[in-house]
């Protein structure tokens, strides 16, 4: 005990001094050192929760991209679907436009011919009517001209036998 009292230590006040540092350390261990590390464990599970989530988050958004991407894909598909079969449609509504406008044309054409020949039929009658009045006007006129009244009578009752 001597040495130490040859570095200077004195029992009686290196004693006090180590009661206050346990009290010290105590109400430091007690009020801030345990809160402290509670809020630190705290902050680090939410920050370990934070990740998590973050990769959760991540996953699904890549998942809704791929779904996305599909959707896309699918939509595009069937919207190709719907046009190549809308042309198809129009293709067939027009063939079938077109044969209607060609039946309807040779109707036309055939009405036409048969009203043409019709018209033609009808001249011609009116044109053989006209030729038999004008032969009758003539041969009258001739054999009034070189006929007697006598051989006149005996055409008429010749024609008229």
């Amino acid at each position: 005990m001597e040495i130490l009292k040859n570095f200077g230590v004195e029992w009686e006040f290196f004693l006090s001094q180590l009661v206050n540092f346990a009290i010290l350390f105590y109400l430091l261990k007690r009020f801030l050192y345990k809160p402290i590390l509670e809020m630190l464990e705290k902050r680090r599970v939410e920050i370990e929760n934070g990740i998590a989530e973050a990769k959760r988050i991540a996953e699904e958004g890549k998942k809704f991209d791929s779904e996305r991407d599909t959707m896309f894909r699918e939509t595009k598909q069937e919207a190709k679907a719907l046009l190549d079969r809308a042309v198809f449609e129009s293709g067939k509504i027009r063939d079938q436009i077109m044969k209607e406008a060609d039946e309807k044309v040779k109707e036309m054409m055939e009405r036409a011919a048969k009203r043409a020949e019709e018209e033609r039929m009808k001249m011609m009658s009116e044109v053989k009517d006209d030729i038999r009045g004008l032969a009758k006007e003539m041969a009258e006129t001739i054999l009034r001209d070189h006929i007697d009244p006598s051989q006149e009578k005996r055409y008429i009752e010749k024609t008229v036998k």
